[in-house]
């Protein structure tokens, strides 16, 4: 390795390492260590560069911060105007699309005010294209996601994308396309393709694939499809990725030069000429895909391998995958934030490492196996901490689904779309093909996918296992005779050991509310079982908080089975996941106050009396009683669960009715540690006598941020404060976790605080 080599290296090491800030540091700082840099540099050149590469990384994210939406601009109206960017997404009851925002009309004196938001409009007589210019009326709030344990981080994801504010669209007449999207933009193309697309393929199953493949735009693919494409660890093939863009410029290239060699007016300069083809063909691609951030780094990497052929340089694989994560780096230093990131560079660096300079070469059919099997191994670790899941059958999967993909079907369907511009009839029969060389690939996929060992999941593989097992790849795949292989198996084996917290003795149980927006689910962990009180709510047929938020907890904790599952009323923000939790998590038995939404799944009552133990901590229902005239909200089931070490009470939606009937016949049982307050905080419950009732240390209100109900009201949390009860929210402080293993020290967890980085929204 050189000393170029080294100093990369150093440079994005310091780039990455920025992601592990809590808070960034103030231009003082950075100036000071910017000096500190530069005096060692004679001394110790490579830590200078590391520090250089820190330095120009937390600028940069010092820069998309300080475009944030500022704090006395929330929740208030802002009339707007700019350019849709981005494909919207149509939506059951809205429509999304990120916004260029070019004016703020609204006087907002000298605030902070992002350039790029996230917008909804519940208008769906409205149609918003990509490329066109509006002004609009709009409610923005801070970037804020749900905060959970093994969740998703919606938030880094928005700093990433440099979204500094979401929120929706306001009725007003000020409402107005200001300009259609102009015939050279790219937007307008894009639009043009999206929409030619949903047309001809109306009602074809593959449609959702086929537009991923040409735009990028994943939002009609259903749950079913993904589900199959992570099973079989093709997902990373339904999108434009570096793989296909790096095929489609080395097709062109190939094609030219060939053409090229029989023109003897171009043979001259042919090569230089196949590479700006090949070059203008992986641009093009980029840009159908609107250029997103994992096309992005695909296309740089395709300009410095064709930058070096042009100017006829002859580079090392290593200077070359250096040189390409260099300039990502340098344009886009939050780019290492995203599993993308280290997953493409990953399965480059790992081909390059596991085939370049080899003496023995098999045949083609055994050289794609080998490959793929190199980029299996390499990649499980990184997709195991990342994801807490691996397709064990993805060689098998990608040996057909890679080559029919990238060489065959992504080609085809840019021929299509180029016939349709001519001829339609011919690119409808291309089309056609396509869809059904996707079907043969969907048959193969699904027949892998029901496998029963088609995927594992490991809980919360830690970031140290992760590098272990890394080392473990770099020596299991050096060539034959130079490391004793075996050896390097053991390096996977802390893998298999997930970091997880203390293990609960009997007597002693957990409780997680989760941060589910507004609506509530709460995970009760004893030593050997585990309890969900509902589910929080569903948003779509693809996308509910089961999906998003429980699921992934349950696998981070390693949990595979749910002795029960009690939905305490029928309410969508509380019985909307249930269903996905039942399909994906075998289920013991499900209880609930609302059995006929639940027939075919043998659901129990939940009735006042019913009480069982689950080692060594209690479970009795107090509430609704067998024949209770309360309905809807009032028939929730109440909970209380109680050992040695504490007690919780959880009384699901309940207000001032049940509230009364509790207190008038169960007021001594009613006394808990903890209380999840009563339908959220809202001022039709927590009655100051039941409060007083109950007298817990702590209250928890699962919350929406800014929610439109205002919960928790105000009134409410002052009578918590008067009784000196203090009082935690899901939407301030994120997943709460409360462990009841010493009854004289319960503390509450915010997963917000104990978890949080720069990018994340603090109160």
């Amino acid at each position: 390795m050189n000393n170029f080599q080294k100093l990369t290296l150093f440079f994005c090491a310091g780039i990455v390492s920025v992601q592990w800030l809590i808070t960034l540091p103030s231009v003082l700082t950075l100036g000071i260590i910017v000096i500190a840099g530069s005096v060692v540099y004679k001394w110790a050149r490579w830590l200078s560069f590391f520090v250089f590469g820190f330095v120009w990384a937390t600028a940069y994210a010092t820069l998309i911060d300080n475009k944030q939406l500022n704090n006395s601009l929330e929740s208030k109206e802002v009339l707007i105007s700019g350019r849709v960017i981005d494909l919207p997404v149509q939506g059951v009851r809205s429509i999304k699309f990120l916004f260029k925002i070019d004016e703020v009309i609204t006087p907002i004196e000298d605030l902070a005010f992002p350039s790029k938001v996230r917008l909804s409009w519940y208008d769906l007589n409205k149609q918003v294209r990509s490329g066109e210019k509006w002004q609009f009326l709009v409610k923005l709030k801070k970037p804020h996601g749900l905060s959970n344990p093994y969740g998703f981080d919606y938030e880094k994801w928005l700093f990433q994308h440099q979204i500094g504010a979401t929120g929706y669209v306001r009725t007003s007449d000020s409402n107005k396309r200001l300009s259609t999207a102009p015939g050279w933009a790219f937007g307008y193309w894009r639009e043009s393709l999206k929409n030619y697309l949903e047309v001809t393929l109306a009602g074809n199953q593959q449609m959702g694939v086929i537009k991923a493949l040409v735009l990028g735009d994943r939002s009609h693919i259903s749950a079913q499809q993904w589900d199959v494409f992570r099973k079989t660890g093709t997902s990373h093939l339904i999108a434009i990725s570096g793989l296909h863009i790096g095929l489609i410029s080395a097709l062109v290239f190939t094609i030219f030069r060939w053409l090229g060699l029989r023109l003897p007016f171009l043979r001259r300069d042919i090569t230089r000429y196949a590479i700006l083809a090949s070059l203008s063909s992986a641009i093009l691609y980029a840009a159908l895909a609107g250029f997103s951030v994992p096309t992005q780094r695909a296309l740089i990497m395709v300009s410095v391998v064709l930058g070096g052929l042009f100017w006829r340089r002859h580079y090392q694989a290593l200077h070359i995958i250096l040189l390409a994560l260099l300039v990502v780096l340098i344009v886009d230093p939050l780019a290492a934030m995203s599993a993308g990131f280290w997953l493409s560079f990953g399965a480059v660096g790992i081909i390059l490492y596991a085939g370049v300079g080899r003496i023995e070469k098999p045949a083609f059919i055994g050289q794609l196996f080998q490959i793929q099997w190199a980029v299996f191994i390499g990649l499980s670790p990184l997709v195991l901490y990342f994801f807490q899941q691996t397709s064990l059958l993805s060689p098998f999967a990608n040996v057909l689904a890679v080559p029919l993909v990238s060489t065959v079907i992504v080609p085809l369907l840019l021929v299509a779309l180029i016939l349709a511009l001519f001829q339609a009839d011919l690119g409808l029969m291309a089309l056609n093909l396509v869809a059904y060389l996707i079907d043969v690939l969907w048959y193969f996929l699904e027949l892998i996918s029901k496998i029963s060992f088609s995927s594992m999941g490991l809980p919360s593989v830690s970031l140290v296992a992760c590098v272990i097992a890394m080392i473990g790849v770099v020596l299991l795949l050096l060539p034959k005779g130079l490391f004793y292989k075996p050896v390097a198996c053991l390096l996977f084996l802390p893998l298999l050991f997930p970091n997880q917290p203390n293990e609960l003795s009997l007597g002693e149980f957990k409780l997680v509310l989760l941060d589910v927006g507004q609506g509530l689910s709460a995970v009760i962990q004893t030593a050997e079982n585990t309890l969900v009180f509902d589910t929080g709510a569903k948003y779509s047929a693809k996308s509910d908080i089961a999906l998003l938020v429980i699921l992934p907890y349950l696998k981070g904790e390693g949990i595979k089975r749910i002795d029960r599952l009690i939905i305490s009323h029928g309410d969508n923000d509380h019985a909307g996941g249930a269903k996905t939790l039942l399909t994906n998590v075998p289920v013991n038995h499900l209880v609930t106050s609302v059995p006929e939404l639940f027939q075919g799944y043998k659901p129990l009552p939940c009735e006042e009396g019913i009480d069982w133990k689950l080692d060594g901590v209690k479970f009795e229902f107090l509430s609704p009683g067998q024949n209770t005239l309360f309905e809807g909200n009032e028939a929730s089931c109440v909970l209380k669960v109680s050992s040695a070490n504490g007690s919780v009470l959880l009384p699901g939606d309940i207000e001032k009715g049940t509230e009364q009937s509790l207190l008038q016949y169960k007021r001594k049982q009613l006394k808990a540690d903890v209380l999840i307050a009563p339908h959220h905080g809202s001022k039709t419950s927590s009655t100051i006598q039941f409060i007083k009732a109950v007298n817990p240390r702590y209250v928890l209100f699962p919350v929406g941020y800014r929610n439109r109900f205002g919960f928790p009201k105000q009134q409410v949390v002052g009578r918590y404060i008067s009784q000196h009860i203090k009082g935690f929210d899901t939407a301030t402080h994120g997943a709460l976790t409360v462990r009841f293993s010493d009854g004289l020290n319960i503390e509450v967890g915010s997963y917000r605080e104990d978890s949080a980085r720069f990018w994340n929204w603090v109160p």
